[in-house]
């Protein structure tokens, strides 16, 4: 049988798919290649899983019925992670935010539901929780999401329609809410290969906020194991991160420090979408099995190895 990754050309989608041919599946990749960020990143992505001849790929959109048809025959389990990503893009074209990425989960939902298939994983954000007060920290499942930008809002919708799905027709549904990941292929618009790349060219890192807000930063291979762990037993809402915050000045003195460079940081106007902390309670996920094993630091060497190979088209 087949494992099916969409997105897989992305920062996330691709590790997914390399670890899922790694351990000997059949993966089908499908991806429209979207230009919200390069898409020579995205061809670099795919080079490597198309050497392999357990992968198919697949170009084209979810929304599209003929791709759909073409990319659910012999599916056994569903990992969806194709998504228009980014917060702050999302406040200029909510629109677009609500047709694909709930649109697009729900012509999937729709079409997997008839195909009898093992389990369907869907990616989701911890961006869904909104603005929680540091003293009610760390978020759990059962914690009302409260999105504050289009982006979160069309995850917590799409949740919800995997949440009727599995209900209604018996599709077995999982969401995953995915803590600020990051690690080598992170899009460059995402913060840490904003500042990798900045430092690499001696320029001076832009931040937003005095730097104090903490993150729970999640490497994507520990993302990756959860995510597979959750194909195989799991069933309803996990939070997916290192389950460990630090301030973004302390993960940004890490960075110059990594880099051998003195700090040279310029702090601009916090942003609307921006919350103040993330820092998530895995207790759920861990009886899986799952146990985030990359330090922040360990992390951030390889991502900025990554950076400096890529760094022309970043």
């Amino acid at each position: 049988m087949v494992k099916l990754v969409t997105g897989c050309a992305g920062f996330i989608g691709s590790h997914l798919a390399e670890e899922l041919l790694r351990r000997g599946e059949r993966v089908i990749g499908v991806d429209n290649l979207d230009p919200y960020y390069s898409v020579e990143i995205k061809k670099k992505n795919l080079e490597g899983l198309k050497k392999d001849k357990n992968f198919e790929f697949v170009l084209g959109s979810i929304l599209d019925d003929r791709i759909l048809e073409k990319i659910s025959k012999d599916v056994d389990l569903v990992y969806h992670l194709a998504a228009i990503a980014g917060v702050r893009n999302s406040i200029k074209e909510p629109v677009k935010y609500c047709d694909f990425d709930v649109l697009g989960t729900v012509k999937l939902l729709d079409t997997f539901r008839r195909k009898d298939v093992e389990k369907f994983v869907f990616a989701s954000s911890s961006s869904v929780y909104g603005e929680v007060p540091e003293k009610e920290l760390p978020a759990k499942e059962d914690r009302a999401p409260r999105p504050i930008a289009p982006y979160a809002l069309s995850k917590a919708q799409a949740e919800e329609w995997c949440n009727m799905f599995n209900n209604t027709y018996g599709l077995p549904t999982v969401s995953l809410r995915y803590f600020t990941v990051y690690g080598p292929r992170q899009r460059p618009d995402e913060a840490f290969t904003k500042f990798i790349s900045a430092v690499l060219r001696n320029k001076q890192l832009e931040i937003y906020g005095d730097g104090k807000q903490t993150r729970d930063f999640s490497f994507v291979g520990d993302i990756i194991a959860g995510t597979i762990l959750a194909g195989e037993k799991g069933d309803g809402i996990y939070n997916v991160s290192s389950g460990k915050r630090i301030t973004l000045n302390g993960a940004i003195d890490m960075i110059f420090g990594l880099i051998g460079k003195k700090p040279d940081v310029k702090h601009l106007e916090r942003q609307v979408t921006d919350v103040t902390h993330t820092w998530a309670d895995i207790t759920r996920i861990k009886k899986l099995g799952y146990s985030p094993k990359t330090t922040l630091e360990e992390g951030l060497k390889k991502q900025v190895e990554w950076c400096r190979l890529n760094l022309s088209c970043l």
